[in-house]
Parts: structure tokens; C-alpha cells; sequence
């Protein structure tokens, strides 16, 4: 199948999905390949959602990634209030 860009509702949801599974303690390798086989994407875009969801990729904002891999779930609940904020129903 030829590449497609997602449009930014399906963007929106593979954003939810990665933020969700980062939530429920996923490692990386897992939601690797679960957003692989639900989203039939490459591995490297499901590395680009992981990086916007953590915020490694702007550099300024890494807070949900410390907080995921120091095991902080206080700063990790309120991070993904904060993510709820923002994706609303893709978080469904």
C-alpha cells in the first residue's frame, strides 16, 4: 500500500492511543508494535507520535517522559489529565 499522510483526525487519534497505552506503563517496544498492527504505519511515525507525546521532540517539554521512565505516576496522572485536555475524544 502506498504511503498516505493521516489526516489530522487520524493523526489526533494514533496521538490518544500513544498517550494512552504511555499511561498504562507500555514500554516502547509495545507501543511500537501496537500502534503498528492497529494503525498499519512504519515503525519510525509510530517513534514520531511516541516523541510529540512525550514532547522529545521540541526539547522543551520532557516532563511525561521523566515522569514514565522515573515511575512518577502522580506527575504521569497529571500529564494525562493535561493530554485529555488536549485530545478530548480520541482519549474515548
Amino acid at each position: 500500500m502506498p504511503y498516505r499522510k493521516g489526516t489530522r483526525a487520524q493523526i489526533d487519534e494514533r496521538r490518544g492511543f500513544v498517550a494512552r497505552m504511555l499511561a498504562a506503563g507500555a514500554t516502547k517496544t509495545e507501543i511500537h508494535a501496537a500502534v503498528r498492527e492497529k494503525f498499519n504505519i512504519q515503525w519510525r511515525q509510530a517513534d514520531r507520535y511516541l516523541a510529540f507525546v512525550t514532547g522529545t521532540n521540541t526539547g522543551t517539554d520532557t516532563r511525561l517522559a521523566r515522569a514514565h521512565a522515573g515511575g512518577s505516576q502522580t506527575l504521569l496522572n497529571k500529564m494525562h489529565a493535561d493530554l485529555k485536555l488536549v485530545y478530548g475524544d480520541s482519549m474515548k
